[in-house]
């Protein structure tokens, strides 16, 4: 009887899956190691905060809403270019009736401003059907482009964008795959060469994740700088687009949407 019983968190707490990380956590009293909680658990604990202020801090923000319950974790996003807050960030609590706490206040004013705390919602990753292919010769005609990259899967659908000045094909398209692993294969090789053009293949973005690189960077989207992410390739484009031909080459000054 002298044995001290063993603190165990929950079945339905800890579960089978991985440790969020969160194990020796300082906002635990102590120093103590915070309990291992399954990632299942982490949406219903983590709210998302917009409205902030530039000049509220990670300690300001922690503060705040510490008085609803414990605090885990706090971040605020900062703009890598400025150095400043993003004025967004976000708020991991112990519990999640510290969440509905939050929301059953009407109002939350932090350093001035109205600030709209939410429920984080939870990424969904789409499969990747979709690729870009840069570098290709205008005059490829679609059989030939659609008998190419038939080999890798079957193909859903070709975008050929037109040029609305010059009425022609531009020197890019987009290809649209009916599953996921056509992609993963096309991406096993960089370049591929198309119709006597070698060809960079990248997964294509949507059009709102272009238009965040571009606005993103300071409406610097048309320089070489911000054309890094014009190919719908995750921010690693060529830088060679838009600039003169060179020997061999077809000119891709483009924007992908």
């Amino acid at each position: 009887h002298g044995a001290r019983p063993t603190r165990t968190a929950p079945a339905s707490i800890t579960g089978r899956g991985k440790s969020t990380g969160l194990s020796g956590h300082r906002g635990f009293g102590g120093g103590r190691p915070a309990p291992k909680i399954c990632d299942r658990c982490l949406p219903f604990r983590k709210m998302f905060v917009g409205g902030l202020s530039w000049d509220t801090s990670k300690k300001d923000l922690k503060d705040y809403f510490t008085k609803f319950g414990e605090v885990v974790d706090c971040t605020i996003k900062m703009d890598p270019n400025t150095g400043r807050s993003r004025g967004f960030g976000f708020i991991l609590f112990k519990d999640s009736s510290s969440v509905e706490k939050v929301l059953d206040q009407k109002e939350h004013r932090l350093d001035g401003r109205v600030i709209d705390p939410k429920k984080a919602m939870a990424m969904k990753k789409d499969p990747v059907k979709k690729i870009f292919v840069g570098g290709l010769n205008p005059e490829a005609t679609e059989e030939k482009i659609r008998e190419y990259f038939g080999q890798f899967g079957e193909i859903e659908a070709i975008e050929l964008p037109i040029d609305p000045k010059l009425n022609k094909r531009r020197g890019f398209v987009f290809i649209t795959f009916k599953e996921e692993d056509p992609v993963k294969k096309v991406l096993e090789k960089k370049f591929h060469t198309v119709s006597g053009s070698k060809c960079e293949i990248k997964v294509a973005q949507p059009k709102e994740v272009y238009q965040q690189q571009q606005y993103g960077s300071g409406g610097r989207g048309n320089r070489n700088r911000g054309n890094r992410g014009s190919g719908g390739g995750g921010g690693q484009g060529s830088t060679n687009y838009g600039k003169s031909q060179r020997r061999g080459g077809h000119q891709n000054n483009y924007k992908p949407y």
